[in-house]
């Protein structure tokens, strides 16, 4: 992926920054890769995982702990900055959004390219189940189910998310238990290219995750590609 959305013209490593990067998972593809890497995640808990990984993987990444509406790193600029798994829509308010963005333009080369994706306004509006149950098979031959429990806020435009986690072995005990909850706000793609433009950033979208060229109602993540206007 960086070395896609840099360019073809782009020679050598890139220095890259991974906003809300959580345990790593896409900083460590991206250090593999070659490149400088820097993670940003406000969960002290989550780059404790990151930076263990790093050192078991003999990957060097440099993890910091930083609220991206108030990003202000060393080691910068940056060729490629990165926000994945529809991270920007935890900030749901428009200012705390926008906040996020400048900071990160702030922090790109005057070529650089942000890349962000986010959570599909029409897909989630047409499709969002109220429940739903999903099943994968366990390395012990157990079964680890997920079941999430949706709400939206249309108000607000949020998706709020029950999550409950079962571990169960090949007996059908249960090992573990886990449940969790999120709030993440959705957009329209003309809502996020106000946002980026009220930042200084210029895009283009394309659908993310999937084999497409139509932003259609069957396109539940966006990805948004921004340079400095």
């Amino acid at each position: 992926m960086a070395d896609a959305i840099a360019g073809e013209d782009t020679a050598g490593p890139l220095r890259l920054l991974d906003l809300a990067c959580g345990t790593g998972r896409h900083a460590f593809e991206f250090a593999e890769l070659g490149h400088s890497v820097t993670g940003v995640d406000y969960s002290s808990d989550l780059l404790e995982v990151a930076r263990a990984s790093a050192e078991s993987r003999g990957l060097d990444v440099t993890f910091v702990e930083q609220d991206i509406r108030a990003l202000d790193l060393d080691g910068g600029p940056f060729d490629v900055i990165t926000c994945l798994f529809d991270s920007i829509g935890y900030l749901v308010a428009n200012d705390a959004i926008i906040e996020a963005l400048s900071r990160a333009r702030q922090h790109l080369t005057p070529k650089g390219t942000l890349v962000l994706d986010f959570l599909h306004a029409p897909a989630v509006l047409r499709h969002a189940s109220p429940v739903r149950v999903r099943r994968w098979p366990t390395p012990e031959g157990g079964t680890l189910y997920r079941i999430s429990e949706v709400e939206l806020d249309t108000a607000r435009q949020t998706m709020h998310v029950d999550y409950e986690l079962l571990d169960l072995d090949s007996t059908g005990s249960a090992v573990s238990h886990w449940t969790e909850a999120h709030d993440n706000r959705y957009f329209s793609v003309e809502e996020m290219r106000a946002l980026l433009q009220s930042a200084g950033l210029a895009t283009r979208f394309v659908p993310a995750y999937r084999e497409s060229d139509a932003l259609d109602d069957r396109v539940w993540h966006v990805m948004a590609l921004a340079h400095p206007a």
